[in-house]
């Protein structure tokens, strides 16, 4: 077996790496509830989750933020954490060091699961609109439970 990298960092198209690679992408996506909350909330963060396709392989983890949320900034709220998962005959585990591991063997037909962590938030989440928090909710940015947490109920008064 030849060394095969596949990165998310520089977001490839799905279609590519399913054709250069024995994989296939189980999801790739907006990670909800990512953000940092704020008056401008934060970037969302992503979800990828990719099956092995082949008989086996190897799989190597490095990411930052696993351990450290990204910060929000002038009253924002910090981001969601990076948490990375792979899986194994005996179900789902996640590395001992949270961002990073080696040499993780993987059978066909299981997957290693990537959520990255989103943006911190900018400002105070009361000064954010209800009508943008309305807009993340619809959107599936935000969970209607998470919404209410970080910014109140005012959002579920708004029509859209």
């Amino acid at each position: 077996h030849g060394n095969a990298p596949i990165s998310t960092a520089t977001i490839p198209p799905m279609e590519i790496l399913e054709a250069a690679y024995p994989v296939m992408f189980k999801q790739w996506a907006l990670r909800p509830d990512s953000a940092g909350a704020g008056m401008h909330r934060g970037g969302m963060g992503a979800t990828y989750e990719i099956e092995v396709l082949e008989e086996s392989a190897t799989a190597f983890l490095f990411g930052e933020r696993g351990r450290f949320a990204p910060k929000g900034a002038a009253g924002g709220g910090d981001a969601a954490m990076n948490v990375f998962a792979y899986e194994q005959a005996d179900g789902w585990h996640t590395p001992p060091m949270a961002s990073k591991m080696v040499g993780i063997k993987l059978q066909r037909g299981q997957s290693v699961r990537l959520d990255t962590p989103g943006g911190g938030g900018y400002g105070p989440a009361a000064d954010r609109a209800a009508s943008d928090v309305a807009k993340d909710v619809a959107g599936g940015l935000l969970t209607p439970e998470h919404a209410t947490l970080t910014y109140g109920n005012a959002w579920k008064e708004v029509t859209q």
